[in-house]
């Protein structure tokens, strides 16, 4: 890797740290809409004009595209996030849609970059803890289960 990609991944990262802060500041106060604006906002500046493309694709589609395995969880997380604050709205079917998109893109994510594996993992485990296992599909259950065992 090389120091201006480093420097990019840490960038990002930072970015992606201090939203999430703000996020939980303003979830706490009851903002849900403005914590949902903060997450599209992240997403916008981070990903900048693939943010609007990669939520239209399939999660295999959308990791392929975003390329590396730093910027494949960034997404995944700001979806997840995303899921969270439409739980706390009230919203459970599109929270449970955002859950199942977050893991998909993890998994597509871990087949992309087994490098990674590790860091995948962890975050697959915490969603698949979010998502009701018997509601998704034959080939992401055994995905999931290949992936964690």
């Amino acid at each position: 890797m090389s120091i201006r990609e480093r420097d990019y991944i840490l960038k990002m990262i930072e970015q992606l740290a201090a939203a999430l802060s703000r996020v939980a500041g303003l979830k706490t106060a009851g903002k849900l809409d403005e914590a949902g604006d903060e997450i599209r906002n992240t997403a916008d500046a981070i990903l900048g004009p693939l943010a609007n493309t990669v939520d239209a694709l399939d999660a295999a589609s959308a990791a392929k595209l975003l390329g590396n395995r730093q910027k494949i969880g960034v997404y995944a997380a700001l979806v997840a996030e995303l899921a969270d604050i439409r739980a706390r709205d009230g919203r459970d079917a599109e929270a449970r849609s955002k859950y199942r998109r977050a893991l998909e893109v993890q998994l597509a994510c871990l087949s992309l970059h087994p490098d990674g594996a590790e860091q995948t993992r962890t975050a697959i485990r915490a969603l698949r803890s979010k998502v009701v296992e018997t509601d998704l599909p034959e080939k992401l259950r055994r995905a999931l289960d290949a992936a964690l065992g």
